[in-house]
């Protein structure tokens, strides 16, 4: 019988996460408690999914790998790490005071402790590579990280203006989230393969199919979580309802609507342009502009194309029975949330 998603991932999860504790206790005392009161490792509120740490390991199981052999486990640590000290900095540069219905770091430690405690991470992730003396494994997430800090930088500079479009939206997004998805498929097995992953040999070609799948998987992920940040529940995205549009944020959605040519994002452009906080009734009627201009229904069908390119990727990559029926579980869980 086929496991499910959520055994995957706690299976993954018990996997790592020892390995994650180890190396933090092992930084600056300071550092130690908030990166461990960010992972929510004190109070019972643990650390979420762990899905980039659970892909590095089944993408390395994919390849051949048993999984749990260090060089794997210290490149599952290094994608988790690096998420986590842009989640740091993100919450600060978003003045986002929750995360998973707790108070983020900056708000109970401070900004600047918090910013170090989010470098901390970032320094310790390149460490555990660096001592594995795992170049290849180095140079693959020194490109994502760059990737995922021009995304950041990106989302920060459209963030204000009224003429974003389409192309621009997908490409930050590209950089935000899917550069590191791609990341953490691939990771795990170019670490294990270590010497033998040379460019244009078989390891390489095989990693840059599981980069591919990581990379449309984090597409369609953003996508609907770009759909959530409108539609989603807030028991269920640890959000308020139609955050999003609280914030004026230029998702694809809202920007699939704006750049419709019709009249609703002609009305949705002069809702989100007027001066002064949107109330709850302009927020109900932006969320149906959206809707109705056709942007909610680009979104899903964006994030359906990418769904089908990944699975595409797990076909050509041709895993074991075992692994391929892990990461194509994986994937349809995180991508089938409601809205």
């Amino acid at each position: 019988m086929a496991r499910q998603a959520p055994d995957i991932l706690a299976a993954m999860k018990g996997l790592v996460d020892p390995e994650l504790q180890r190396y933090v206790d092992g930084l600056h005392p300071p550092l130690r408690e908030i990166s461990r009161f960010h992972f929510g490792w004190d109070d019972g509120a643990g650390s979420g999914k762990a899905v980039r740490p659970a892909l590095a390991v089944l993408g390395a199981r994919a390849v051949g790998a048993a999984g749990d052999e260090p060089a794997v486990l210290d490149a599952a640590c290094a994608v988790e790490f690096i998420h986590n000290f842009s989640l740091l900095h993100d919450d600060i540069m978003d003045k986002d005071r929750t995360r998973r219905h707790r108070p983020t770091a900056w708000t109970v430690y401070g900004t600047d402790q918090a910013l170090l405690a989010g470098c901390a991470l970032h320094t310790l992730a390149f460490e555990l590579l660096a001592r594995r003396g795992a170049s290849a494994a180095q140079d693959a997430l020194a490109r994502s990280v760059q990737v995922l800090i021009a995304g950041q930088s990106d989302d920060l500079y459209l963030a204000d203006r009224q003429d974003v479009t389409v192309e621009q939206c997908l490409a930050m997004e590209a950089g935000k989230t899917a550069s590191l998805l791609a990341a953490s498929a691939s990771l795990g097995a170019i670490a294990w393969y270590g010497d033998a992953h040379t460019p244009g040999s078989e390891a390489a070609a095989r990693t840059e199919l599981l980069a591919e799948y990581g990379h449309h998987l984090g597409m369609a992920f953003q996508l609907v979580d770009d759909l959530l940040g409108i539609w989603g529940e807030e028991d269920r995205t640890g959000k308020p309802v139609a955050a999003d549009l609280y914030a004026r944020k230029r998702s694809a959605p809202v920007v699939a609507a704006l750049t419709s040519d019709t009249r609703a994002g002609e009305r949705l452009a002069a809702l989100m342009a007027a001066p002064g906080e949107l109330t709850e009734e302009d927020v109900i009627l932006a969320a149906k502009l959206v809707e109705e201009s056709g942007g909610r229904a680009w979104t899903r069908q964006r994030a359906d194309w990418h769904t089908g390119q990944a699975l595409d990727r797990l076909d050509r990559l041709s895993p074991g029975p075992a692994a391929f029926g892990d990461l194509t579980e994986v994937t349809r869980f995180l991508l089938q949330r409601e809205w």
